[in-house]
């Protein structure tokens, strides 16, 4: 989405309030399955791809469009953008699963940018994702953060209730922050990382722990769909189009964790568990107890996040020598020096519990 926004003068123009519309009937069917497995192909799409013929997208094997509504990154406020409705209609009409998508910026704050996002949008309807598009453009300097992006997310379910949640941001970004109240707040993650941008998949997006996991990513933007070209192409997981449910973040006034003695004795113990618990409710989707017990629940959340680190194997709550072997190369990162062969021992405990005794984890 990287590119100056075409909305100066009368190219930006400001509609009436359509409401929101839902949908009597389930969203169409996709087109074909594409060749990376079972994630879904998609576009991202503004006024420069404005004319894309969507028929032809679909026959092409399009899934999915996210449609820029407009954003709040100028100086002279905020704007819907004039092609918005266009693709919208445009893709609905060709049976493809439809999102709407908002630019952060400098110039509405964020409760505010979510209700001007919600009263503009166009046609939309149970099921469409609702997005935010986290990145510094055009007259703005500051990217929004966690406290900013968890309350445009919070309060555009408040005015629409349940919805599907997307949180678009480049990986490196990402992996400046930490986002525990925009995980507790139900947002999907939309990872920007191009990696050669030469129109293939370059693999998955390196998240570096900052995130439970990914669920689209945008990984070229030199795409020809539709008869359009250049346009941004994504991937998505199936499960990036269920609708979420918001979580307790965590309280500012809540008592800290103590620190866990495994970072100097290399014995974990339940302080060690706590701390990985607490993590792991933060960033990977973990609801249970914190309690230090370690058990299947505790185990499938720790194989969560250790995707992050090279884990490929099943999330099952029943780790083995490949998931020990990725948080050794996670321990590798805090001063573990041993061999990464899935066998944890005392070296092995102590590099990971530096990374656990970080205060964000308290």
């Amino acid at each position: 989405m990287r590119r100056r926004t075409l909305i100066r003068g009368a190219v930006a123009t400001a509609l009436t309030p359509a409401g929101i519309i839902t949908a009597t009937s389930a969203v169409a069917t996709p087109g074909p399955t594409p060749a990376e497995a079972d994630e879904l192909r998609g576009v991202d799409v503004s006024n420069y791809q404005a004319g894309m013929d969507y028929a032809r997208a679909a026959a092409e094997g399009l899934h999915f469009v996210i449609a820029k509504a407009g954003g709040c990154q100028l100086a002279e406020g905020p704007y819907t953008s004039s092609s918005y409705p266009g693709h919208v209609d445009g893709a609905r009409a060709a049976g493809l699963r439809v999102g709407h998508y908002w630019l952060s910026g400098d110039f509405l704050a964020p409760t505010a940018a979510a209700d001007y996002f919600v009263d503009h949008l166009h046609d939309y309807r149970t099921g469409d994702v609702l997005a935010l598009d986290v990145e510094v453009l055009d007259d703005s300097t500051r990217l929004w953060d966690d406290t900013d992006v968890s309350a445009w997310f919070n309060r555009v379910r408040e005015r629409v209730g349940t919805y599907v949640p997307w949180f678009y941001i480049s990986t490196s970004a990402l992996r400046s922050g930490t986002w525990p109240r925009t995980v507790a707040a139900g947002a999907h993650l939309w990872a920007a990382s191009w990696g050669a941008n030469d129109g293939t998949w370059p693999g998955p997006p390196d998240l570096g722990g900052r995130y439970p996991d990914w669920a689209a990513h945008q990984y070229a933007s030199v795409g020809s769909v539709g008869g359009i070209s250049p346009v941004d192409l994504n991937l998505a997981r199936p499960w990036a189009f269920d609708p979420t449910e918001p979580t307790d973040p965590p309280l500012p006034g809540d008592d800290p964790l103590p620190k866990t003695a495994t970072e100097q004795d290399g014995v974990p113990g339940p302080v060690m568990w706590q701390r990985t618990q607490n993590w792991l409710r933060i960033e990977s989707g973990y609801t249970g107890p914190i309690d230090g017990i370690p058990g299947p629940n505790t185990y499938a959340a720790l194989q969560r996040n250790m995707r992050n680190w090279g884990y490929t194997g099943p999330v099952d709550g029943a780790p083995g020598p490949n998931t020990w072997a990725a948080v050794q190369r996670l321990a590798a990162a805090h001063g573990y020096t041993g061999p990464i062969d899935g066998v944890m021992g005392p070296s092995s405990w102590r590099g990971f519990s530096r990374f656990i005794n970080q205060d964000r984890w308290d």
